[in-house]
């Protein structure tokens, strides 16, 4: 499994687990999946699950993730909580190029601890 694009409706959050080595490609997918599918969620909440992603993207793919989903026009008022092991988060330099340029992102090391901030926003 590359992703996984799960819905929780009880509390109107889209789950993205991500697992072993997943492109660039793969990751824009995943991305477009969820903006077409979720459009009229506002805020759109967004768990994405990275603590079985093995990274495999060059820092200049990173780079380049983490600009386009801070100016993909159907993320602009997404609210994103990122879920990732205690010990090593392998999306930092996406999440930290996206944070930079204005993408609404919170870093957690537990489920349900995002899942609580995703439903107080």
């Amino acid at each position: 499994m590359t992703y996984r694009i799960d819905f929780d409706s009880s509390i109107n959050i889209v789950h993205v687990i991500y697992g072993n080595n997943v492109t660039l490609q793969e990751r824009i997918e995943a991305v477009e999946n969820v903006c077409s599918h979720y459009i009229d969620f506002k805020p759109l909440k967004i768990l994405v699950d990275v603590r079985d992603l093995v990274m495999s993207l060059s820092f200049h793919e990173q780079q380049s993730f983490g600009e386009y989903l801070a100016t993909h026009r159907g993320l602009i008022n997404a609210r994103v909580a990122v879920v990732h092991k205690s010990s090593h988060n392998p999306n930092v330099v996406i999440d930290t190029v996206a944070f930079s340029n204005g993408y609404k992102l919170a870093e957690f090391k537990n489920i349900k601890d995002a899942e609580a901030w995703l439903s107080r926003c």
